[in-house]
């Protein structure tokens, strides 16, 4: 069984396995139309969200399999839910912060 988490939206299509791995991008005339910075953080926005699908699915198949797994089992695997990862714009803001330091 191959689990991949994918996600289309204004043109982008994203696969990503669990754990994070991109497995590819797909861009229609009409995401070149974003323009670069609009396109860049909507491919990021799909990775991440496409990660959690795969992250969820991933873990419901080994939960049904082995059971008795912890959150800190599945963080482990790598397979955390992505809600600790932080969006660009905090990414952003935590880099501005630690330069002003």
């Amino acid at each position: 069984m191959t689990i991949i988490g994918r996600v289309q939206r204004d043109g982008v299509s994203v696969k990503v396995a669990p754990g994070g791995a991109l497995r590819s991008v797909e861009l229609e005339p009409a995401a070149l139309q974003l323009g670069g910075a609009k396109l860049a953080k909507t491919i990021l926005t799909l990775v991440r969200e496409a990660g959690r699908h795969a992250n969820q699915d991933a873990e419901e198949a080994i939960r049904a399999q082995l059971g008795g797994l912890s959150d800190e089992d599945f963080a482990v695997l790598g397979l955390a839910a992505y809600d600790d990862v932080p969006d660009d714009d905090q990414a952003a803001a935590a880099a501005a912060a630690e330069g002003r330091r």
